[in-house]
């Protein structure tokens, strides 16, 4: 089967979600015999080596954070109509958009909702209604339509009276490393809690930062918060770091190696978003047996039960106490911590969703000739 993504800036990921997702499917189907065609953009991908499974495509695009992807997405619709693919995976509301487009060509279209991409308060209004609208299109014109959690699936399934495939992230096991690159930092002598993510409004830093600071010496007992994300990129993030005490540590995007080591160190991720499809921190810092304190959204209670702590959503005297548990109880922490890690290796494991991937790409395939 020839399988082209489009929608995400490309492979290999460094940052966002989806890029993420893609690059693993891409490496399970490229493992399973097929033949995947990623498109891609240059600025996303340069000076990064080339993915040794998959074949990068490069389309042009216009720069611009309202433009960047429905330009994409429209060069790389054109471009994949003379490549004979036989299945189109689609990814996000704002690339269904142009839906059409493979649907008048005949083409086989399979649509990926990641996240409620219209809810998110970085957008304008005009721009949360072009999504909603993009959402539209996509779930009439696709073949056939999958979400990352339950909880999205059976809503967008409800809302548009269609069948929605629930088909989640996934996560690899991973190995432990101990503190040696971040050690720069003086993180392999001193305890830390860390959080990991866009540093945007939905992700509630400004929340954990305010409650951070309300906690008391005893309930820290000397242990420092890590924020990991672009903290200087917009003017949320600025008046994140504004906020930050002595105690804060901003160490700006991270990946590979290094955030591998500040996940296997840390005492507690702490991840305080508001809005969410399925998170990879979260997945990640299960994988390593990270004790995890999240906000109580009903999609992270389906697809992580009682293997994680959770607090009220917006009350900080909420966080605080947990917090303060938490950082008390090392026996509690490596209890959540394993179960975390058992949880997330045995329900969501790349390979299996691959396989449960192709067989939509097969009704996709049926349902278009039929």
């Amino acid at each position: 089967m020839r399988i082209a993504m489009i929608g995400v800036r490309g492979i290999p990921a460094h940052l966002g979600g989806a890029e993420h997702v893609v690059e693993e499917l891409t490496r399970e189907l490229t493992a399973r015999g097929h033949e995947v065609l990623v498109y891609c953009r240059r600025s996303y991908v340069a000076g990064l080596p080339a993915p040794t499974f998959g074949r990068q495509i490069f389309t042009p695009y216009l720069h611009g954070k309202h433009v960047e992807t429905i330009t994409h997405t429209a060069a790389s619709l054109v471009d994949v109509l003379g490549r004979h693919v036989d299945v189109i995976h689609l990814h996000s509301p704002g690339p269904a958009l142009l839906s059409w487009l493979p649907r008048l060509a005949g083409i086989p279209l399979v649509l990926t909702v990641h996240a409620p991409d219209w809810l998110r308060d970085k957008w304008s209004r005009p721009a949360k209604a072009a999504l909603r609208f993009g959402l539209a299109c996509g779930m009439r014109r696709a073949n056939e339509v999958t979400a990352v959690n339950k909880s999205l699936a059976e809503q967008l399934s409800a809302e548009f009276g269609r069948e929605v495939h629930y088909v989640p992230n996934g996560v690899r096991p991973v190995q432990l490393r101990p503190a040696k690159a971040i050690a720069r930092w003086g993180l392999d002598k001193c305890r830390y809690a860390l959080t990991v993510g866009r540093v945007v409004p939905e992700k509630r830093l400004d929340l954990l930062l305010k409650t951070w600071g309300d906690l008391s010496d005893s309930d820290k007992a000397g242990v420092r918060l890590v924020v990991v994300g672009d903290i200087d990129a917009t003017s949320y993030g600025r008046s994140c770091r504004a906020k930050g005490g002595s105690d804060v540590m901003f160490l700006g995007v991270q990946y590979g190696e290094i955030l591998s080591e500040l996940y296997s160190n840390t005492e507690l991720v702490i991840h305080p978003s508001s809005l969410e499809g399925m998170s990879l921190v979260l997945l990640e810092a299960a994988a390593y047996g990270r004790c995890i304190l999240a906000s109580d959204l009903k999609v992270t209670l389906d697809s992580f039960g009682d293997c994680m702590v959770y607090y009220r959503g917006e009350e900080s005297s909420d966080l605080v106490r947990e917090i303060g548990r938490l950082l008390r109880s090392e026996e509690l922490r490596r209890a959540m911590g394993n179960r975390a890690r058992s949880h997330v290796l045995q329900s969501y494991d790349w390979s299996a969703i691959a396989q449960r991937m192709e067989s939509i790409y097969c009704r996709a395939i049926e349902r278009a000739q039929g």
